[in-house]
């Protein structure tokens, strides 16, 4: 296995490929595991026996069982909707919480499973009816990695992000929020307690944040903290450490000498999606993305996965959700396997980032292509990022500390980008998101030259994010609106 990458040892043989359709006309081909199943897909009593694919274009899991997710369009009538689920025997297990729109639905009797029940969902797709459908995949996600060791919290500096200008006008408004959509937030650690989100309804459970991974009914559903962690826990694969990193780069309070984030004076929404390395439902992925849109002005996704349909959308709906209908942001990692800008960074509705080094060079890991909007530091150079750790005795990159010095990646560099992100709303928040990824674009750092006529390279974007000089000009734009 790649150093960096979260993925299984698949040893099995394949056995024919199926293409899933979208209302676009866009494919994603699965290729079927014959004979396989991993340790961590449960089948349910009475459920046909699981499918495995792989993603062909990520190289990831998706398991099939026997539910769809499907989305009519609002002005479709309720017989017309009945008429089409029952002309395939489907019933509704259940709506959708934030998309009324959307259902999950079965045949009661179980009768399709993995090929049929792509079949049907491409069927279901051309009808005009229909704005999604998809099988409920539980799929395999994958969090970036950090390639490379090194401490110095240069990243914030001159050499950096040029983080002291920015602060010169703001260190982050508490009214923007940055949701942190990982593994985990570590609820108790000193340098992260002060910056976390706090629900303004008294009466809401979800008082700090949601863990999207566990049932709604699950008593530890509310708690968005790190949970799974196995030997040797100082390595992303198998422990739920890496959010806690994220999180630090992005608001962390720089107490007792700790690591402090570039935007410490706005709020971090915990969303807890990932398991140690257990496979993800899709639909639970695209509901996280949905709710903290409901509540965040800014989302950090420091992972990749597989193109799912349902994912696409929500990335989609964070566009009307967010913001009185602005859009939250969506940062997005791009990757680290040194090749094409991964999924969800290559959406359309994400701003993918990149990574530089100290050298003010393109990372060698870090993926690229026309979707990167930009580059932020990262490790790869001499030097790499300090920011927080789990806070749990013999835990954590650091199992001794609070704090290490072993991150970096498009993990680090997506945080770093969410948090200037987070400091440019702060002084201009009705900017819309794509508003906010074309200031930050037009303020970058034009790094390592040779940019073609519209300032882009495919490896850097528009350059590397600099905080002071967008700021600045979200200060600027917000005075001409006035």
């Amino acid at each position: 296995m790649r150093r960096g990458r979260r993925s299984f040892e698949i040893g099995a043989p394949e056995s024919g490929s199926v293409d899933l359709l979208d209302t676009k006309g866009r494919r994603t081909e699965l290729v079927r595991l014959a004979s396989w199943i991993p340790g961590n897909v449960v089948r349910s009593p009475g459920s046909p026996s699981p499918v495995i694919f792989r993603d062909v274009a990520s190289g990831l899991l998706r398991v099939v069982h026997s539910t769809m997710v499907i989305r009519f369009r609002p002005s479709v009538p309720a017989r017309r909707r009945r008429a089409i689920l029952g002309g395939f025997g489907f019933g509704v297990v259940r709506r959708n919480d934030f998309i009324p729109d959307q259902w999950i639905v079965r045949h009661p009797a179980g009768r399709y499973a993995g090929e049929d029940l792509i079949e049907i969902a491409n069927r279901l797709t051309g009808l005009d009816e229909v704005a999604l459908a998809t099988p409920s995949f539980v799929s395999q996600y994958r969090r970036q990695a950090p390639p490379s060791i090194l401490p110095q919290e240069w990243h914030l500096g001159g050499a950096g992000l040029n983080v002291p200008a920015a602060w010169m006008h703001t260190t982050g408004d508490r009214k923007i929020v940055v949701a942190v959509l990982d593994d985990g937030v570590d609820l108790a650690h000193p340098n992260l307690r002060e910056s976390l989100w706090r629900n303004p309804d008294p009466g809401a459970q979800d008082r700090i944040g949601r863990d999207f991974f566990l049932p709604d009914d699950h008593p530890d559903h509310f708690n968005p903290c790190p949970k799974k962690f196995q030997f040797p826990y100082d390595r992303t694969k198998g422990n739920d450490i890496h959010g806690t990193a994220c999180a630090g780069l992005i608001a962390a309070g720089g107490i007792g000498q700790g690591s402090v984030g570039v935007a410490p004076g706005c709020q971090l929404l915990p969303v807890k999606i990932f398991h140690g390395d257990a496979l993800v439902p899709d639909e639970r992925v695209a509901d996280a993305i949905r709710y903290a849109a409901v509540h965040a002005d800014v989302l950090c996704c420091s992972w990749s996965g597989g193109e799912s349909p349902d994912v696409r959308l929500a990335l989609e709906d964070a566009g009307t959700l967010g913001r009185g209908g602005r859009g939250s942001a969506i940062f997005c990692a791009a990757g680290n396997d040194g090749g094409k800008v991964a999924f969800p960074a290559r959406d359309a509705n994400a701003i993918a980032v990149g990574a530089s080094t100290c050298l003010d060079l393109h990372a060698g890991y870090s993926n690229f292509g026309p979707q990167i909007a930009a580059v932020a530091p990262s490790s790869g150079g001499a030097r790499a990022i300090f920011t927080t750790d789990v806070s749990m005795a013999g835990r954590g990159f650091n199992p001794d500390g609070l704090h290490t010095n072993r991150f970096g990646g498009t993990s680090a560099a997506a945080a770093l980008a969410a948090g200037t992100g987070a400091l440019v709303l702060s002084v201009h928040p009705g900017l819309g998101r794509e508003e906010l990824k074309g200031l930050l674009q037009a303020t970058a750092d034009k790094i390592g030259g040779g940019y073609d006529a519209g300032e882009r390279r495919a490896k850097l974007g528009a350059g590397r994010i600099n905080a002071g000089r967008a700021v600045e000009e979200g200060l600027n734009r917000a005075a001409k609106r006035e």
